[in-house]
């Protein structure tokens, strides 16, 4: 790769991991306090690699978790949580046409035991000479069974990529702790 693409590769995995993705919870709605809506650590960015590749310069594209935000609401048994997740994609070569972006979904009690995770997919296309896409809210409902809505402030939902161990590894030598 030449330097011109190399300082590209790098340029893409720099302005996905600086981008600040919200995150909520923990608002009050008429005396309900909802569950925290968090990014997990160093799964809050996900980079493609060439074949074979697994650092900087093997970058084809990567992505970042543009915006996340909640609500809740009682219901009958329990609370429901609405999330809203956008992504934000950078290509390095126009021959990305697409990514396809694996991300979980996981609600974690207060004991920090996982009470349920959902794995989904989101494929953002790329269009002519564009080289960075933004995405339209993924819309995720959540139904939270328990018997007094008051313990929902103690839950937190956790969104993050599925990495593959080359990608985690990537993550945490590029992301300042």
């Amino acid at each position: 790769m030449g330097l011109g693409r190399r300082a590209a590769a790098l340029a893409v995995v720099a302005a996905a991991a600086s981008l600040t993705g919200c995150s909520s919870g923990g608002s009050t709605r008429a005396g309900l306090t909802c569950p925290a809506v968090i990014q997990a650590p160093n799964a809050d960015t996900i980079a493609f690699f060439r074949p074979g590749g697994h650092d900087a310069k093997d970058v084809l594209s990567a992505a970042k978790f543009y915006s996340i935000s909640s609500t809740c609401a009682r219901e009958k048994g329990g609370v429901v949580i609405n999330a809203s997740i956008q992504f934000y994609a950078q290509r390095v070569y126009a021959e990305t046409k697409s990514v396809t972006l694996p991300y979980f979904v996981a609600v974690v009690d207060p004991a920090q035991n996982v009470k349920g995770e959902n794995a989904f997919q989101l494929n953002l296309a790329f269009t002519g000479a564009d080289y960075f896409r933004e995405s339209q809210p993924e819309k995720i409902t959540i139904h939270l069974p328990m018997a007094d809505d008051q313990q929902a402030s103690g839950f937190t939902v956790v969104v993050g990529f599925q990495l593959t161990p080359d990608q985690m590894a990537f993550n945490r030598s590029t992301h300042p702790e």
